[in-house]
Parts: C-alpha cells; structure tokens; sequence
C-alpha cells in the first residue's frame, strides 16, 4: 500500500511531466511576451490597482454606488487590454493550460472511481 508521502512524490513527478507539456511552453512564452510589451505591463499594475480598491470597498460591504466609477474604468480597462495581441496570445495560451489541467483533472477521477468500482464489484 503506497503511504501519503510517497503519493506526494508521484505528484511531484506529475508536476514535472505536465511541465514538459507543449501547452505550458506556449503559456511561459506568451507570458513572457505580455510582460515585455510596456503598455499591457502598465494596464495590468492600473488593473490590479483598480481591483484592490474594489475589494476594500466590498470588504467594508460599501454599496456598489459609491465604488461603480471604480468598476466602470475596470471593465473599460480590460476591454483595452484584450485588443494588445500580447495579451490576448496569453489569455488563449492560459485557456489551454486550464483546460490540460481540467482534463486531467476529471481523467484522474474517472480512473479514481472505476477502480473503485472494481474493488466494490471483487475485482
């Protein structure tokens, strides 16, 4: 019987052969290639800005009013940086690592219970 380190160390194998996979070289690169381009670098730390004011606004449970300038100039915001091709090359590239993970996911969990499936059935 295989005990929770050694799990984690399978996990960690894992790790490094998903790391190995095409869709995660195409997100390293697009990432590399937003963060290069000056405009979406300084629209991304505007965003980030902008979404840490909101946060505090909601987490004293202002009402929405009082912050909707706030919100207004963050959608208009990512509308902007959604047309620099940099960025939306990382967006897709994001996508497909999400989506690798998502498969992996729900592959890993399939497996999960058709074995356990077998097992409840004796076999």
């Amino acid at each position: 019987m295989l005990d929770r380190n050694e799990l984690w160390a399978q996990t960690e194998e894992l790790a490094d052969l998903i790391m190995q996979a095409p869709e995660i070289a195409q997100y390293q690169e697009a990432e590399a290639r937003m963060k290069a381009h000056p405009e979406a670098s300084r629209m991304i730390r505007e965003l980030k800005d902008l979404q840490e004011q909101v946060a505090e606004f909601q987490a004293r449970q202002v009402p929405p009013m009082h912050y909707v300038h706030l919100l207004r100039e963050t959608e208009s915001l990512l509308e902007r940086l959604e047309k620099i091709p940099e960025v939306a090359e990382f967006q897709r590239a994001q996508q497909a690592v999400n989506d690798l993970l998502q498969a992996l996911t729900q592959r890993l969990a399939r497996a999960v219970l058709e074995r356990v499936a077998d097992v409840q059935e004796g076999g």
